[in-house]
C-alpha cells in the first residue's frame, strides 16, 4: 500500500517520539530506583551506626551488663524502622532479644518490609539477613549486636509514596509530552511535506506539458528551497524552449514557404503560357533553390555543431593573423560600401589553441553583421585581446544600435530584429545560433551589448 509522504513523516516522528519519550522514561525510573536502593542501604547503616552508640551508652561497668530498660526502649524504636534487635553481653548475664519478647510484632514488621518491596517490584528476591557487631566500652570489649532486618534493602512508608508519587508525575508529564511531540510531529510533517508535494504536482503538469507552472509554496529547508528553485527553473526552462520550438516551426515553414510559393507561381505561369521560359527566368528560380540549399545546409550544420557530430580540429592560431586574414576577406566590400574596417590587437604576439575555421567562421559571421547594420561613412573595429587566462575576440559597429528587448534573443534561431524579416536586412537568422554553438563547443562564451543608436559590440571569449 502506497502512502503519503506527510502520513509516512508523521508515522516515523511519532514512533522516534515514543522511542524517545519510552527511552527516557524507562532510563528515569532506573535512575530514581538506583537512587532509592541507596539511599535506603544509607538510611539502614546509618540507623545501626546510631543503635550501637545508643546500646554503648547503656553499659554498667559495675554490673559489667547493660541497661534491660534502655536496651527495651532502643529496641522498640529500631523494631519501628523494621530493624530487629539481639544484644547479649560478654559474660552472658545479659541476653536481650526483642523477638522473644515481641515475636508477632517482628514477623509484622519483616511481612509489611516484604510487601512494599513487592508492591513496587513484584519480582523484587529478598529475604530476612541478620549481621552481628561488635560493643565496647572505653576500648574494652563487652558484648555482640545481632540486627535483622529484610534485605538486600528496603523502602519504608514515605519513600515507597514518595517514589510512586514520582512515577505518576512521570507519566503524566510523559504522556502530555507525548501528545505535544505527537501534534508537532503531524504539522512539522506537513511543513515538510508542503513543498514536496507542490512539486510532485508540478512535476506531474510538466509531465503533461503544461509548461511554466511554478511552486508557489515557501520553505526554509535548504535542500526543499533548492528543489523548489530547480523545478521553477526547469518549469520555466521547458516554457521557453517549447515557445522556440513552436517558433522554430513557424519559422522554418515561413522560411521555406516564400521561394516554394514563388517557385510554383512561376513554374505554373510557364505552364500556363504566361511567362515564355528564357535564361533569366530560370537564373531566378536557380537564386531561389539555392536560397532553400543554403538553408538546410545551416540547419543541418547546426544541428550537427548541437549534437557534437562535427569534430573541432585544434591547433595553435595566432589572434594578429586571424584577423588580418579577415580584414583582407571582407576589404572590397566594406570599400564599396565606404565603411571602415580597422584592427586591434594586443601588443603581445598572442594566440590560442582552437579550431581556425571555426572561429573565422564565427568571426565572419560577426563582421558580415555589423557591416549590413553600419551606414557609410560608420566604423567596424575587430578587436583581440588576452584578458585574464582567456582570448576576448571583439566586433563592434557605429550602426543604429539593437533594441534592448532584442538582447536576449539575437542567438535563437531564426530570429531577426527586423519584424519584417526582409533578406535586405538580414540574413535568415541562423548565422548567430551557428557562432554561439561553435564558441560554446570550445568552452566559451559570447555575449552582446549595444546603445541604440550608437551601434553595437559582440564579444567572444575563449579559454587559453
Amino acid at each position: 500500500m502506497v502512502h503519503s509522504l506527510k502520513t509516512k513523516l508523521t508515522v516515523y516522528f511519532s514512533v522516534l517520539l515514543l522511542f524517545s519519550l519510552g527511552s527516557i522514561t524507562i532510563l528515569f525510573n532506573l535512575t530514581m530506583d538506583s537512587l532509592f536502593a541507596h539511599y535506603a542501604n544509607d538510611q539502614r547503616q546509618s540507623q545501626i551506626q546510631q543503635i550501637i552508640q545508643q546500646i554503648e551508652e547503656q553499659y554498667l561497668p559495675e554490673s559489667q551488663g547493660y541497661n534491660i530498660d534502655a536496651l527495651e526502649v532502643i529496641g522498640n524504636a529500631a523494631l519501628q524502622n523494621g530493624l530487629i534487635v539481639h544484644v547479649q553481653a560478654r559474660n552472658g548475664e545479659v541476653d536481650w532479644d526483642i523477638s522473644v519478647h515481641k515475636a508477632q510484632e517482628c514477623q509484622i514488621a519483616l511481612q509489611h518490609a516484604e510487601e512494599n518491596m513487592h508492591s513496587r517490584y513484584p519480582s523484587f528476591n529478598g529475604g530476612y539477613s541478620e549481621y552481628t557487631y561488635d560493643l565496647s566500652y572505653a576500648g574494652t570489649p563487652t558484648g555482640y549486636l545481632t540486627i535483622g532486618y529484610y534485605s538486600p534493602y528496603a523502602l519504608d512508608d514515605d519513600a515507597l509514596a514518595l517514589l510512586n508519587a514520582l512515577n505518576r508525575v512521570t507519566l503524566g508529564l510523559g504522556t502530555a509530552f507525548l501528545l505535544m511531540a505527537l501534534v508537532l510531529a503531524f504539522f512539522a510533517a506537513k511543513r515538510i511535506a508542503r513543498p514536496i508535494s507542490a512539486a510532485v504536482e508540478v512535476a506531474h503538469g510538466i509531465a503533461e506539458g503544461n509548461y511554466g507552472q511554478k511552486i508557489e509554496t515557501k520553505t526554509m529547508t535548504k535542500e526543499l528551497v533548492s528543489l523548489t528553485q530547480s523545478i521553477n527553473e526547469m518549469s520555466e526552462t521547458l516554457k521557453l524552449r517549447e515557445q522556440q520550438k513552436r517558433r522554430l516551426t513557424a519559422d522554418v515553414a515561413h522560411e521555406l514557404r516564400t521561394p516554394l510559393t514563388n517557385l510554383q507561381s512561376h513554374v505554373e505561369a510557364v505552364i500556363d503560357g504566361v511567362w515564355e521560359p528564357s535564361p533569366e527566368l530560370f537564373q531566378g528560380y536557380r537564386d531561389e533553390i539555392l536560397r532553400l540549399t543554403r538553408l538546410v545546409e545551416q540547419l543541418q550544420e547546426l544541428s550537427n555543431l548541437e549534437s557534437g557530430q562535427i569534430e573541432l580540429h585544434l591547433e595553435p592560431t595566432p589572434v594578429a593573423a586571424l584577423l588580418e586574414d579577415i580584414r583582407l576577406d571582407f576589404l572590397a566590400r566594406f570599400q564599396s560600401k565606404g565603411v571602415s574596417l580597422t584592427l586591434g590587437t594586443d601588443p603581445k604576439d598572442i594566440s590560442m589553441v582552437c579550431d581556425h575555421d571555426r572561429i573565422k567562421q564565427c568571426l565572419t559571421n560577426l563582421v558580415s553583421n555589423a557591416l549590413r547594420a553600419t551606414p557609410e561613412g560608420g566604423t567596424v573595429r575587430l578587436e583581440g585581446r588576452q584578458e585574464a587566462g582567456s582570448i576576448q575576440l571583439s566586433v563592434s559597429d557605429t550602426g543604429e544600435g539593437i533594441p534592448a528587448e532584442h538582447l536576449s534573443q539575437l542567438f535563437e534561431r531564426f530570429y531577426r530584429v527586423d519584424p519584417s524579416r526582409s533578406q535586405q536586412t538580414g540574413g535568415m537568422g541562423i548565422g548567430l545560433a551557428i557562432t554561439k554553438t561553435i564558441v560554446g563547443a570550445h568552452g566559451g562564451t559570447i555575449t552582446a551589448e549595444s546603445i541604440e543608436g550608437k551601434g553595437s559590440k559582440f564579444t567572444i571569449c575563449l579559454p587559453l
